[in-house]
């Protein structure tokens, strides 16, 4: 629940919801607060754990109370989406064992109100709804009407009281809103008039047949910026239409050369918006600058108009840099990558290979080619999507998760060796690439693979550490026609002194539990007894820990087989 994915999630699901129901400013205030300091809000924190409350098996609905009481005490206030929550959950719980929280929900939602947030109809509804369920329905009748009079009262606007009003007041500037709109559409259509495939054409269309069709694929397309830390540039973008309610024609081109299957079709985008005399932001440049990436024919252009980026003072994000130095490296030698860095170099806007590091700038380009050359290896389509969006990562994040596995598994001197004191990429970069695709091929059961890239990791003259070792292991000990495998590496971490955790060697020891006969338990036992000849000791709390959830016979063979040894 508190995982680095999960608040990610969360955040994104808050931020949706507060621009869904009106509440933008607290919507972007949060989401650009997560992207400058890295720091997920308390008030997100919270109300992820209210949700996974409420949505717990059982009826939970209490603790999400306490937590949301919890929050006033500490200073946090909940904002629109997170009311909307607990109001939405004390209103469905159950009346016989909490008869009083419809009466809460009632209450935060005038309190809602007091505090200057309109409540969507959902929450409206759900309220009523829980008023509704109450015995005497004669009492729950007149309790409903007395609260719709009273919010009513504190300035809820219902929603046919709404559309009654704006029926009977239209808005001044609605013939203007119509041909501003209708101005939008042109721009729309006059840019994909230019598409050569006449299939390409009509696949926009139904996208976009109307403004609103097209202003819900711009949504999206801002919900895709800020999932990928675009956030600030996708405000930049999208600024104009906070202030006129009207997509901006910079939004309109920038998003047809995100959906154009063609790069070239994206680059003519880009340049006919030019010739309608607009300056491009940021953003716009970002995702030209992706596209244009991806194919070894516009490479060039890609950096061209990454060096227009920079010459206008623009700071491309991490996710722009690392883009096109894959490109570079895909498409590209080593010495034209070292000479493109050269020429970005006094901007100070490129992979950073650290003090006394310069060399580190080589093996970025060939893991970033290392990468392309192990899409292109495999012929299953799904581990070519799996290495593309590892490749679109980085290498920071994978460096950081061997860092502290590692660390939690005993190995703190090979981790401090190879990350010095902190978790910085001072490892081989073509290490995490080989590291990054074993684990995926082992995630996907394709233990034939894992072995093949280890061993071809190996032929490179790439030495493996232990979080390599317990990755490999782990995944081959389930599989009866790599089990000798497993049981080779491990022996090879003994042998290199390093510390195997629970996991990695429990995995061994079920490999031989999971063949059911005396012989291969026999032969755990003298396995487990070379271990230990080397200095091995097993953990048996910590292998019990790992067997949970396991057969009961698989278990009791495994024990046998550790406690064997233990006497």
């Amino acid at each position: 629940m508190c995982t680095e994915e999960a608040l990610s999630r969360n955040t994104i699901k808050m931020v949706e919801g507060l621009l869904r129901d009106g509440f933008m400013d607290v919507g972007l205030k949060i989401g650009t607060k997560v992207q400058e300091t890295n720091e997920v809000p308390r008030v997100v924190t919270d109300t992820a754990v209210m949700e996974h409350y409420i949505n717990a098996a059982g009826d939970r609905t209490k603790d999400a109370l306490r937590v949301f009481k919890h929050m006033s005490v500490f200073g946090v206030e909940p904002n629109a989406y997170t009311y909307a929550i607990i109001i939405k959950a004390l209103a469905a719980a159950d009346l016989k064992k909490n008869p009083n929280f419809v009466g809460y929900a009632k209450k935060y939602f005038v309190e809602m109100l007091d505090r200057g947030m309109q409540p969507n109809e959902e929450t409206y509804k759900a309220v009523l709804d829980g008023i509704g369920r109450g015995e005497n329905k004669a009492e729950a009748e007149e309790e409903r009407r007395e609260f719709v009079e009273n919010v009513k009262a504190k300035g809820f606007l219902l929603v046919l009281q709404k559309e009654a009003e704006e029926m009977a007041n239209p808005p001044p500037l609605k013939s203007e809103m119509d041909m501003l709109k209708e101005h939008v559409m042109k721009v729309f259509e006059d840019v994909i008039r230019d598409f050569e495939d006449k299939n390409e054409q009509k696949r926009l269309r139904q996208m976009a047949e109307d403004y609103d069709s097209l202003s819900s694929v711009a949504h999206t397309f801002y919900k895709g910026l800020s999932s990928k830390g675009l956030t600030e540039e996708a405000e930049e973008l999208f600024k104009p239409l906070l202030e006129t309610a009207i997509l901006p024609d910079e939004a309109v081109f920038t998003i047809i050369i995100l959906l154009s299957k063609s790069t070239g079709d994206g680059l003519k985008v880009y340049e006919h918006m030019l010739a309608y005399g607009i300056t491009p932001s940021s953003c716009t440049y970002s995702v030209l600058i992706a596209k244009l990436s991806l194919d070894r024919n516009f490479i060039g252009h890609a950096k061209k108009f990454y060096l227009e980026m920079l010459d206008k003072g623009m700071k491309p994000c991490l996710r722009t840099r690392l883009g096109l130095f894959n490109g570079i490296a895909c498409f590209e030698s080593v010495e034209n990558a070292a000479e493109f860095r050269e020429r970005v170099k006094p901007n100070g806007d490129l992979p950073d290979p650290g003090e006394g590091r310069e060399g580190l700038f080589t093996e970025l380009m060939k893991a970033y080619q290392l990468y392309g050359d192990l899409q292109k290896k495999t012929t299953n389509k799904d581990m070519q999507e799996v290495i593309r969006k590892i490749s679109d990562e980085g290498f920071k994040k994978h460096a950081a998760k061997m860092f502290c596995a590692m660390v939690e598994d005993g190995n703190v001197g090979e981790a401090m060796d190879l990350f010095q004191s902190t978790p910085e990429t001072r490892i081989n970069p073509l290490v995490i690439v080989h590291t990054t695709v074993i684990e995926a091929y082992i995630k996907c059961n394709l233990n034939k693979d894992a072995l093949q890239t280890y061993l071809d990791m190996l032929a490179a003259g790439l030495a493996p550490n232990s979080y390599i070792y317990s990755v490999l292991i782990k995944g081959l000990a389930v599989d009866a026609n790599f089990i000798a495998d497993a049981k080779k590496y491990l022996i090879e971490m003994l042998d290199k002194g390093m510390h195997p955790n629970a996991a990695t060697y429990t995995a061994v020891l079920e490999g031989f539990a999971q063949q059911e006969d005396k012989k291969a338990d026999e032969e755990g036992k003298e396995f487990l007894e070379v271990m230990m000849a080397k200095g091995f000791v097993p953990d048996t709390e910590a292998v019990r820990e790992v067997l949970k959830g396991r057969p009961a016979p698989v278990f009791d063979r495994v024990m046998s087989i550790i406690l064997s040894k233990m006497e």
